[in-house]
């Protein structure tokens, strides 16, 4: 029925809730601020229960995998705005990957996360995916062997996606102002000889993604998630 012809009075305003800006992990499952890719949130790889005020995220497949991949993530609501984490992670080799992404598909996010270098160092890395072009930036690669806790934050800043880490001295920002627009509807669409074969309409995401390329079982659990709009 049309608006203007439906009459209502004495009904109070019932808004809907402000979603929290953190998320302390103290609820039996995700709440519906965060969304997955491809999969539900099954306590086979998102567990809640485990380990009180952590969520568990067991590792899944690769960016390119199409079945199992292990994001849990917060729609972007504002082109500026940041999502922060705190994760505990124990990695055995370089198939092993945990983190914080700014992401819109299968072929366009950046992520920066923890794994184990060749010599048997804890890591952190960059990596971004434009058009599924990978580009690594080793130079950046930080030095987090035996940090037990690493504060992640990434923060689209308009045009531009900055990362942070904090190995338990403070904040620091990874020098590297990463493309912001390649995380849009617009440069996701695939086109073809001039025409459109496909549409980009998924929007761009901050996450949590675990990444477990050998099915090892790996897991990492983050104490908190917090997502502000600036």
């Amino acid at each position: 029925m049309p608006a203007d012809e439906v009459t209502v009075t004495g009904l109070p305003a019932h808004p809907w809730p402000a979603e929290p800006a953190t998320d302390h992990f103290d609820a039996a499952e995700l709440g519906p601020c965060w969304s997955t890719l491809r999969r539900p949130a099954t306590p086979d790889w998102v567990d809640l229960r485990v380990r009180p005020s952590h969520l568990r995220i067991h590792g899944g497949q690769s960016p390119v995998g199409r079945q199992t991949p292990s994001l849990v993530a917060r729609r972007v609501g504002a082109t500026h705005c940041s999502l922060e984490t705190v994760v505990e992670f124990d990695p055995v080799d370089h198939r092993q990957l945990a983190g914080i992404t700014a992401y819109y598909n299968t072929l366009n996010w950046h992520h920066l996360y923890l794994t184990r270098a060749d010599d048997g160092r804890t890591v952190l890395e960059l990596l971004s995916s434009d058009s599924g072009r990978r580009t690594p930036y080793p130079e950046l690669t930080v030095d987090a062997t035996g940090v037990a806790r690493v504060g992640l934050r990434a923060v689209f800043d308009g045009p531009a996606v900055r990362f942070c880490y904090d190995l338990g001295d403070g904040w620091r920002q990874v020098p590297m102002d990463l493309d912001a627009t390649i995380l849009s509807d617009e440069h996701a669409a695939l086109i073809i000889d001039g025409e459109p074969a496909a549409w980009g309409f998924t929007g761009a995401f901050l996450g949590l993604w675990v990444q477990d390329l050998g099915g090892d079982g790996v897991y990492a659990d983050f104490d908190l998630a917090t997502y502000r709009e600036h």
